[in-house]
């Protein structure tokens, strides 16, 4: 299992690399207060990762709402069965 994992950790990595080489050509990004040239392989690189930090924060609260929801529930329950 484990090496299945690593090579489909290889194939990503090189197939991400054949990508980039491939759209290694210049765009330029207006946004409000100016403009920017990047490579579009960099640009779908960071929006990429921005979207990975979006959702990380969202549902990270999430997460740390239920965990704590869950021990509560937990601690209720071992109270009524020590009852």
């Amino acid at each position: 299992m484990r090496i299945i994992s690593l090579l489909l950790t290889l194939l990503l990595i090189i197939v991400g690399i054949a990508f980039a080489a491939l759209n290694a050509k210049a765009v330029e990004i207006n946004y409000l207060i100016g403009q920017t040239e990047l490579p579009l392989a960099a640009l779908l690189l960071i929006s990429l990762i921005v979207g990975i930090l979006i959702s990380v924060l969202l549902l990270g609260s999430s997460m740390i709402k239920l965990k704590t929801k869950n021990k509560w529930l937990e601690s209720k329950v071992k109270r009524i069965q020590d009852s």
